[in-house]
């Protein structure tokens, strides 16, 4: 192997990783903060836990068909790499879930709203913002927000946005005002910290 090659599968290597550290801090997030203390989020997760509070159905289940359905279609747009990494964040986002949820709650609900909203918008953010920095989606409503965004003049801040809005105002069906008040600030946290993570700039290493 040359060392074009070997520094090509490390750097593969190093990305993968990424994507599975964000996908258990993701899913840790999702089942301990936002499940358990009443905040759901927009786009794909929200669908989950709407899903997951009306009739029931496992979110990994559920994440697993969402989302390869919009990753097919993502492939036609961004290419095969941008297509695997995702299955790889689709997937092991589910299986982090399903040990969670078998594991059972290890974070106890909180008396302080405001500090499990915050924790939730961050823990979603950082695992998002992560997987997404890695080169993956970390769910469909990433890949779907990609391609409107590329097919029409509408900025992905904006796509997302719209797409929250309407998870959330669905999710009335089961939250209360005063929850969807709380979700609405864990969306805000959670968007706010994706982005960082993801534009923030590394300075390469200064010679010695």
């Amino acid at each position: 192997m040359d060392r074009r090659t070997k520094e090509k599968e490390n750097q593969r290597r190093k990305e993968i990783g990424l994507i599975l550290l964000g996908t258990i801090i993701l899913a840790f997030g999702v089942y301990n903060l936002n499940y358990q203390n009443n905040i759901t989020e927009g786009g794909v997760l929200g669908v989950l836990l709407l899903l997951k509070n009306l009739f029931n159905i496992n979110p990994s289940v559920a994440n697993i068909i969402i989302d390869i359905s919009l990753f097919v279609i993502g492939y036609k747009f961004f290419g095969k790499k941008f297509l695997i990494y995702s299955m790889i964040a689709t997937i092991g986002f589910s299986v982090f879930y399903a040990v969670f949820e078998s594991i059972g709650p290890l974070v106890p609900v909180f008396d302080s709203k405001l500090l499990g909203t915050v924790l939730a918008g961050l823990f979603v953010g950082v695992g998002v913002g992560i997987v997404v920095r890695a080169g993956a989606a970390a769910g469909g409503d990433d890949a779907l927000a990609l391609i409107i965004s590329k097919i029409t003049s509408m900025t992905i801040g904006k796509v997302y946005l719209i797409g929250d809005i309407s998870v959330l105002l669905l999710s009335l069906s089961y939250l209360s005002t005063y929850d969807i008040f709380w979700s609405l600030i864990a969306v805000s946290i959670s968007g706010k910290t994706i982005d960082y993570i993801y534009n923030y700039k590394m300075e390469p290493a200064k010679a010695i």
